[in-house]
């Protein structure tokens, strides 16, 4: 047994022991939700077909896919989902009535969530392995099936240090339906079996919005101009908001002009920094109404995004100018926008992939960001022809909850 997960099993109990008092040191909406992080909910009157579980904001999307595939093999299926962030939890409740924050991983917090759910199965996103849960569906003997999923050379190196014991609970995994080729080999080298492994694509995929019948009316619907051409900055992170706004300063005034913007940041909890970069950055930011000439809406406001994306002409995708992962290009591309990113988008390799091979995706640096947006912006059949192939190719990436991979697996969670 490795000396991490010795010392995980001790401290584990240990923080769960102390965790109710950490209610004193939250901040005021955390406090809101910490009986549901205790795993103190309410018992439901009857048990759930299926508890999904979703990190954040991003793979919410995934959990509605999801969702959607389980209840057209089951319309009465009764559902439970969670996230872990605020944000997260607020995009599901607009999904399902029964949703509540993540229990912490401690053998307290699992122990009364399972009492309270009672859950007949349990769906992960992505890369969502917590050890207590994993015991206390062993022992509560509910199947755990891991969709989307996704480990990075990094995770794999952290997961394998937990030894055999962490490797002995992913082999009990009744199915790991992987994004890539890639995956599935890391997923193999942590200990999944061969036979309940498979590559079945990206559920984010099949949450992805169509495109606008009308575009000025979808920027209409959003309180926009609906005769101006839509720019969204989206899901932006600390460094970001002074970045775009020195390229957006360096366009010609016509350019700045013409077109209206929309930034989202990606944390609530960073707007006010990243909004602080954009006007120290000389741009004027704005909270409601079109934006006028040369000025940024601001919107901070989780689950957004996507009502801005059926209006846009093009969109920024942050969190690619530091390295921070980046976050999915290819929903705008869905709703028809040209998209740009900045280089570190290494976290978006499956999404970042299609839209490369269609020829929807601009790639740029820090240096070279404000060439590349006012190309973006200035050059009309470029920009029609990116959005025109990105949509088509998001279309075609679309049905990654409908192949026989994954339908043959989830099903296998019922026995």
């Amino acid at each position: 047994m490795s000396v991490l997960w010795s010392a995980y099993r001790l401290l584990a109990p240990a923080v769960g022991a102390v965790a109710p008092w950490g209610e004193l040191a939250a901040g005021k909406e955390e406090r809101r939700w910490w009986s549901e992080r205790l795993g103190r909910l309410r018992p439901l009157e009857t048990s759930v077909d299926a508890w999904i579980h979703s990190a954040s904001l991003g793979e919410a999307v995934a959990a509605a896919a999801l969702r959607d595939a389980l209840r057209a093999r089951r319309a009465e299926a009764r559902f439970l989902l969670t996230a872990t962030t605020r944000t997260g939890r607020q995009r599901l409740a607009a999904l399902e009535p029964a949703v509540s924050m993540a229990p912490l991983d401690t053998p307290q917090a699992a122990a009364g969530f399972f009492a309270a759910v009672r859950p007949a199965r349990l769906f992960l996103i992505e890369t969502e392995l917590w050890p207590q849960w994993l015991l206390r569906a062993r022992r509560a003997r509910v199947p755990v099936a891991v969709v989307s999923a996704r480990l990075s050379p990094r995770s794999a190196r952290r997961y394998g240090w937990l030894g055999a014991p962490l490797r002995g609970l992913v082999r009990e995994l009744v199915a790991v339906l992987c994004q890539t080729d890639e995956d599935r080999a890391r997923w193999l080298s942590l200990g999944a079996r061969p036979e309940r492994t498979a590559v079945a694509g990206n559920l984010k995929f099949d949450a992805l919005p169509e495109p606008a019948a009308d575009r000025g009316q979808a920027r209409a619907a959003r309180r926009l101009d609906p005769a101006r051409p839509l720019l969204v900055l989206a899901s932006l992170r600390p460094g970001e908001g002074g970045l775009l706004a020195a390229a957006w300063n360096a366009l010609p005034a016509e350019a700045r002009e013409r077109w209206q913007v929309v930034a989202v940041p990606r944390h609530p909890q960073a707007s006010r920094s990243i909004r602080i970069e954009a006007e120290n950055a000389g741009v004027m930011v704005v909270d409601a109404g079109p934006p006028p000439s040369g000025a940024w809406l601001w919107d901070d406001r989780p689950g957004v995004l996507t009502g801005y994306y059926v209006g846009a002409d093009a969109a920024f995708v942050g969190g690619t100018l530091a390295a921070h992962g980046g976050h999915n290009p290819l929903e705008p591309a869905a709703a028809g926008a040209a998209v740009i990113v900045g280089p570190h988008h290494g976290a978006q390799g499956p999404a970042m992939e299609v839209l490369e091979k269609a020829g929807a995706v601009l790639v740029t640096s820090e240096t070279a960001l404000p060439d590349s947006l006012h190309r973006l912006l200035q050059e009309e059949p470029r920009r029609r022809q990116m959005a025109d192939a990105g949509s088509m190719a998001a279309r075609a990436a679309r049905g990654s909850s409908s192949q026989p991979a994954c339908g043959r697996r989830m099903q296998a969670t019922s026995t």
